[in-house]
């Protein structure tokens, strides 16, 4: 296609030269553009996704303002054979519809625009073909109602007005009708889908099967019938409903219905093996949650970069500035000290006096916070400026639904500091760290060192570390091992293998050389490679710097932090 445009780009310029319509060099200009574009594009895909069932599909839900955004490369079969931008409410334009003003929000909105977000080039194509209030038997091939035969009829109009089209996946949710009838509701559905494979050509075509709602017990029977597809029907996949909520008796109210398709594209995404970090990337609401679960269920190929006091080397250490730097670069943790004021409020100080970072001095627990109002923070370059000390809760509002942060010098503050996550629903975004031992942590922390997650840090004069590392796995949610290395052939590196094989995160800093064994951030600088490379190769999966700019650009070359 690239060798045609220039072609005919070429007879163009021909003849603009003969007529001095257009400059030679303009018409060199687009044939260069539009060869790139083809180019960039040459291997986006088109994907077709076929959605039906009964009225959860079809969309009972309120379509509030977050609905009506456009996303791009999404489109819908309308009742033209035309493909149009999507737009709610999208079963508008089925065949089996009931009356259109019952047509609202279904789960096929959230779901493309989730698998828009893995898939930003490829243009994605929904046929949505759903009927409220109908039971399994009449959506089958042969029945009077030839809803069957009309579905068929616009996926194959779907494939003839797309023909380079890939039919991806079935997404079903169906059943509510069928709550008094389910002994051999399987049977059923295996026949329907294979009938819709044979008749599409499409035999290994997957269906993606959602359960029904929790919340009415008379779907029970027919819910433990629908989890068990993923053994009855081949190439089928189950999407739980749990922790849904409703707005009636039958249907998923506006706020789970998103989170609906979000679990389809999720299963979607699993079953074309995507890899995990991009998977919960594309389909979770906010970052941190991404984040959050890799560190709970380890993922490969995605090590996280930890920005040492925000990103200090450009801002000022321990600053709401610096924090919201490093959130600006795509750094996946923040780690800010705190220490605490005289009438105990938490404010954002690595050391326990003001001298160093600050224009006032003295220690931080003799001081009110409200005398602390008059300091502004120094920079890097011990240069005064207009930034004033942040408190914790400033700092938590500022990281919120965004990226995880790692309080540390925390430890002696575990309940004060609680408080203050609950208070502004940060507690799942936040890592505790520390080298105490448990029964210390446990008593400085009134037991709720075991309800926080927590990294526990091992050094060289840390006692019996693998019993201390132990203890940890067992008594709390540790996910995350921050280990130490004096040189290449340090004994605490024999920590690892161990750590790995139970699915712990490897924190490493380069700060200090003898942090990661001389392989510090400023011999980063000069040659990344060399000492990236060897702080990986021990099995890192968090790296924490003081050149977060730096770690990210080498770990999105290696594919690790895309």
């Amino acid at each position: 296609m690239i060798f045609i445009l220039i072609e005919n780009l070429n007879k163009m310029m021909d003849y603009s030269i003969k007529t001095d319509l257009f400059s030679k060099s303009l018409l060199v200009k687009i044939i260069v553009l539009a060869a790139l574009f083809l180019q960039q594009n040459a291997d986006a895909q088109k994907k077709i996704f076929i959605f039906a069932g009964q009225s959860n599909m079809a969309g009972r839900a309120a379509i509030e303002e977050i609905d009506f955004k456009d996303i791009p490369n999404v489109y819908v079969l309308d009742d033209q054979e035309k493909f149009i931008r999507a737009r709610n409410p999208l079963n508008l334009y089925s065949n089996v519809k009931k009356e259109a003003y019952r047509q609202r929000l279904g789960p096929a909105y959230s779901f493309a625009k989730a698998i828009h977000n893995a898939y930003p080039r490829d243009t994605i194509l929904l046929v949505v073909n759903a009927r409220g209030g109908t039971a399994i038997e009449h959506f089958m091939k042969g029945d009077t109602t030839a809803y069957y035969k009309k579905t068929i009829e616009r996926i194959q109009k779907a494939q003839k007005k797309v023909p380079s089209g890939t039919l991806e996946a079935i997404i079903w949710h169906q059943g509510e009708s069928n709550r008094n009838n389910y002994k051999d509701y399987l049977k059923k559905l295996n026949l329907l889908v294979t009938d819709y494979r044979n008749d599409l050509n499409s035999p290994k075509l997957p269906i993606i099967c959602g359960q029904l709602g929790l919340w009415n017990p008379e779907y029970l029977n027919i819910r433990n019938e629908i989890s068990k597809i993923e053994t009855t029907v081949p190439n089928a996949f189950l999407v739980s409903s749990d922790g849904l909520t409703n707005f009636d008796e039958h249907h998923f109210d506006s706020k789970s219905q998103r989170l609906l398709g979000l679990r389809y594209a999720r299963k979607y995404l699993e079953i074309k093996n995507l890899p995990k970090h991009k998977i919960l990337t594309a389909t979770m609401a906010s970052s941190f949650k991404a984040l959050k679960e890799m560190l709970l269920k380890p993922t490969n190929n995605y090590v996280m970069v930890a920005a040492h006091r925000g990103d200090w080397r450009h801002g000022t250490e321990n600053s709401l500035q610096a924090i919201e730097m490093a959130i600006d670069m795509g750094v996946d943790i923040v780690e800010i000290d705190i220490a605490v004021t005289a009438d105990s409020i938490p404010i954002l100080m690595h050391d326990k006096t003001l001298d160093r970072t600050t224009n006032c001095l003295g220690l931080v627990k003799n001081i009110t916070y409200k005398s602390l109002t008059k300091c502004r923070l120094k920079d890097g370059l011990d240069d005064l400026t207009g930034s004033k000390i942040p408190t914790l809760e400033e700092a938590l509002e500022k990281v919120k639904g965004k990226i995880l942060i790692n309080i540390d010098k925390g430890e002696d503050h575990i309940p004060l500091v609680y408080e203050i996550l609950k208070k502004t629903k940060t507690l799942d975004q936040a890592i505790f760290s520390s080298y105490y031992p448990y029964k210390k942590l446990q008593k400085l922390s009134g037991n709720l060192i075991d309800s926080v997650l927590y990294m526990p840090k091992i050094k060289h004069d840390t006692k019996y570390p693998k019993k201390y590392l132990d203890t940890f796995l067992k008594k709390t949610q540790s996910v995350i091992l921050q280990t130490r290395a004096l040189t290449e052939q340090d004994t605490l590196l024999q920590m690892i293998p161990n750590a790995k094989s139970k699915g712990l995160w490897l924190w490493m800093n380069t700060l200090e050389p003898f942090h990661s064994a001389g392989h510090t951030d400023e011999k980063i600088v000069d040659n990344p490679d060399t000492h990236l490379s060897w702080v990986l190769d021990q099995g890192t999966s968090i790296i924490q710097t003081d050149r977060p700019e730096i770690v990210l650009e080498y770990l999105r070359s290696k594919g690790l932090h895309n």
